[in-house]
């Protein structure tokens, strides 16, 4: 076992294995840890777990009926999760466990092997072990796994220690009193009245959303000595369900490991790394830790093949195949083709004097706030640009960037942002801004969202002369310009420029769909800022009308 543990650490560190940063920092984390005085790594306690996951054998695949090997990649999770100790007390060390890979990578083995070793092989007496998930179905799934891991397995001696019903779905070990269940919020799981779970199988977290169920079951580990929470997905598409939330606090983990924060908690991300190309196959190797033993190079050429087709199936790919977390399946504008709209020979001089449309989204007291304007086709002009302006207070800046992650102070350092003093919002700084701006454009209109631009659209139109418009919120006003704004994502016929903050928002939008198939951003539902979108539709609404009108009376248009 320790060999086959150094050798995946050595040829990670060389890279002679092709993975990601974050394998790479658990690595490093993993060496780190090896320095330490107040942990041990109990080369006994890993090797019985390994030895006795590959006493076992393969229920499904090419693999029914052989012996498992484990792969490197699983001998260093496994390995770490039950060597590590405290000196001081002789307990396993990590009570969470994170695993995150995509399909076809083991994931039922993984967690079925784990489930089935805390039932009959942990030295626990009277161990409760739960298969758990949000919804019966993937509780069932889960427990279907390890249950089959026992009753296929060759060793008669074995088989006959566990007694399995179907209905109640249970697993019981006579000889230590111990029994696994399925257990899921859906079917009844939101009390711990009974719980004493010494192990709790977490399958598929980017679908739990509710935390309270979570917290339920986190609330009853405290009786016993070394339970464990394990956890293991793939990547999905809500960046606030409980699996995103773990992902960073793994991050966190393994970026900041010399501090040892969170130390009871172990994680390991299998993904693409940012910036890398998708259709790349060292990218894959990266993400599938078993690429080319369950997960066949064909497989993914295929997959892509369909997904460059089909946006809705390039999502998926990009999720479920190469673990990239991308907001929920309402996700509206694909990165790849948004990125794609950027055109480096067209010159932002050569659009002053042009005519454009605009739109404001005004933050109410603080944050961004918003101004674009967009530029159909026109004489002078073969693709449709849109210039992007962005404010913020100073005190707001230095906060998000702080405590939120997010690269405000550089994005202001770089003159994406437009900073104004004080805490709150300076209506009059960004009204003299749009006044400025507008002078070197041949601006026709701008659309407003009347609830809170009242100030400072007294002062562009009562003062300035400003065509100002008020712009009604409603997804029968926002539908038609949302989806002129997809049409010219995906054909490419749109420059934005690269403008950073833009992007953010891009990719920050979730849409809201009616019944009647209308459409519009969903700022409560999107989890981030996308006020620059917001503003973008609204000016799009107006070039709409007015381009397809012979009347000059743009008065007809208020909405």
């Amino acid at each position: 076992m320790i060999s086959r543990l150094n050798s995946y650490v050595k040829g990670v560190e060389s890279g002679d294995i092709i993975t990601n940063k974050w394998v790479k920092l658990a690595v490093k984390r993993y060496l780190f840890d090896l320095t330490r005085d107040d942990i041990y790594f109990c080369k006994k306690s890993a090797s019985r777990f390994i030895g006795f996951l590959e006493s076992l054998s393969h229920f499904e695949g090419e693999l029914a009926g052989q012996y498992i090997r484990l792969e490197p990649w699983q001998v260093f999770i496994f390995a770490q999760i039950y060597g590590w100790k405290w000196k001081d007390t002789g307990t396993r060390r990590f009570v969470h466990v994170y695993i995150e890979v995509p399909r076809k990578n083991g994931k039922t083995l993984v967690g079925a092997g784990a489930a089935s070793y805390a039932l009959c092989a942990d030295s626990e007496g009277g161990a409760q072990v739960y298969c758990t998930a949000t919804k019966k179905d993937q509780a069932m799934a889960a427990f279907r796994g390890a249950r089959t891991f026992i009753e296929e397995q060759k060793s008669e001696a074995f088989k006959d220690g566990f007694k399995i019903t179907l209905n109640p779905a249970r697993i019981e070990y006579a000889r230590a009193k111990s029994f696994m269940k399925p257990l899921s919020k859906d079917a009844g799981g939101k009390s711990t009245d009974g719980l004493n779970p010494h192990f709790i199988l977490l399958d598929e977290l980017h679908a739990w959303v509710d935390e309270g169920y979570y917290n339920v079951l986190i609330s009853a580990l405290g009786a016993r000595v070394q339970p464990m929470m394990f956890g293991i997905t793939t990547a999905g598409h809500s960046l606030t369900s409980i699996g995103r939330k773990h992902n960073n606090i793994v991050k966190s983990v393994l970026e900041n490991h010399e501090e040892q924060q969170n130390d009871n908690y172990f994680g390991i991300i299998y993904s693409i790394d940012e910036g890398d190309d998708i259709e790349s196959e060292e990218s894959w190797k990266k993400a599938n830790p078993n690429y080319g033993v369950s997960v066949r190079p064909r497989f993914m050429r295929e997959q892509l093949e369909l997904a460059k087709a089909d946006p809705s199936i390039m999502r998926e790919f990009k999720v479920k195949h190469l673990n990239i977390w991308m907001n929920q399946k309402s996700l509206w504008l694909d990165s790849s083709s948004w990125e794609a709209c950027y055109d480096e020979e067209i010159d932002k001089e050569g659009l002053k004097g042009l005519r454009c449309y605009g739109g404001i989204d005004l933050a109410i007291v603080n944050d961004l706030s918003a101004f674009v304007l967009y530029f159909p086709e026109q004489d002078g002009l073969e693709k449709s640009c849109v210039l992007s302006f962005f404010w913020c207070c100073e005190e707001d800046i230095e906060t998000r960037s702080r405590k939120d992650k997010v690269p405000y102070q550089s994005w202001a350092d770089k003159g994406h942002i437009i900073v104004t003093s004080g805490n709150t919002t300076d209506h009059d700084k960004i009204a003299a801004d749009i006044v400025d701006i507008c002078q070197l454009y041949d601006v026709q209109a701008i659309n407003y969202d009347r609830n809170y631009s009242e100030h400072v659209v007294r002062r562009l139109h009562d003062d300035e002369g400003l065509p100002m418009y008020s712009f009604a919120q409603t997804i029968t006003h926002f539908s038609l310009p949302s989806q002129e704004l997809e049409r010219l994502v995906i054909s490419g016929e749109l420059n934005h420029f690269n403008h950073p903050i833009l992007t953010w928002n891009a990719g920050n939008t979730i849409i809201y769909s009616d019944a009647n198939g209308n459409i519009r951003p969903d700022k409560q539902k999107s989890e981030e800022k996308i006020d620059g979108i917001v503003a973008f539709i609204m000016a799009l609404a107006f070039s709409i009308e007015a381009e397809n009108s012979e009347d000059d009376d743009y008065s007809a248009f208020i909405m």
